[in-house]
C-alpha cells in the first residue's frame, strides 16, 4: 500500500525551497549544506532528505519552477497583446518580465550564478526556457525595425542581450522596487530602446 502524502506536503517542500534559495543566494551554493537548510526551514536534516535526495535536486526544482514560470507567463501574454503595434507589444512584454522578476530576486541570482553547477542534462532543460524568453524578445525586436535586424544575427543578438542586461541586473541596484517603479522602469527601457533601434 502507498504511503499517504501528509496534509501539509506541498506546503512544506515549497518552504525547503524558498529557504534554499535564499541560502544559496545568501552564502553560496557550495558553502550551503542540507543541514543549513533544515536549520533554517526548523525541520530535521531527514526531512529535508524526505523531499530531496541533495542540493542539487533541491536547486534544480528552484530553477525549474521559476524559469518554467516565467516563460509560460511571458507566452501566455503574446494572446493578449498579438494585436498590438510591435512595439506596444514589445513594452508589454518587457513590463511583465521585470513584473514577474518581483519578488523572485534569490531565484533569478541563482539562474545567473550557479545553474552551471547542474548537471548538463538538467541544464538543457532550463537553458531551453531561458532562449524560448530570448528568442521572443528578439522577435519583437525585429518585428519594430525589420530594415534593421533582418540581415544581421549579430547585431540582432547583441541588441536582444542589451535588453536583458537592462532588465537583469535592475534587482542589483533598485532591489526594493514595487510594481508602481517598475512599470517606471519598463517605460525607461522601452523609450530607451525606441530610440536607440533606429540608430544602429
Amino acid at each position: 500500500m502507498a504511503r499517504p502524502v501528509a496534509k501539509d506536503y506541498g506546503t512544506k517542500r515549497q518552504l525547503i525551497l524558498d529557504r534554499a534559495a535564499q541560502l544559496f543566494a545568501d552564502e553560496g551554493f557550495h558553502r550551503t549544506s542540507v543541514s543549513r537548510v533544515a536549520q533554517a526551514c526548523e525541520i530535521s536534516k531527514a526531512n529535508v532528505y524526505h523531499y530531496y535526495s541533495g542540493k542539487d535536486e533541491i536547486l534544480f526544482d528552484i530553477l525549474n519552477a521559476y524559469l518554467f514560470g516565467l516563460r509560460d507567463s511571458v507566452f501566455a501574454l503574446q494572446d493578449d497583446v498579438k494585436n498590438l503595434l510591435p512595439e506596444d507589444q514589445f513594452a508589454a512584454t518587457v513590463t511583465k518580465i521585470l513584473l514577474d522578476y518581483q519578488g523572485m530576486d534569490n531565484q533569478h541570482r541563482l539562474q545567473t550564478t550557479v545553474l552551471k553547477h547542474l548537471p548538463v542534462d538538467q541544464q538543457k532543460v532550463l537553458l531551453v526556457y531561458q532562449r524560448d524568453i530570448v528568442r521572443l524578445v528578439s522577435g519583437l525586436i525585429v518585428a519594430i525595425e525589420p530594415r534593421v535586424f533582418e540581415n544581421s544575427d549579430e547585431k540582432l543578438r547583441a541588441t536582444t542581450m542589451s535588453v536583458f542586461g537592462m532588465l537583469n541586473w535592475y534587482y542589483m541596484w533598485n532591489p526594493n522596487a514595487d510594481e508602481q517603479a517598475r512599470h517606471k522602469y519598463a517605460a525607461h527601457v522601452c523609450q530607451f530602446c525606441k530610440g536607440g533601434f533606429t540608430g544602429l
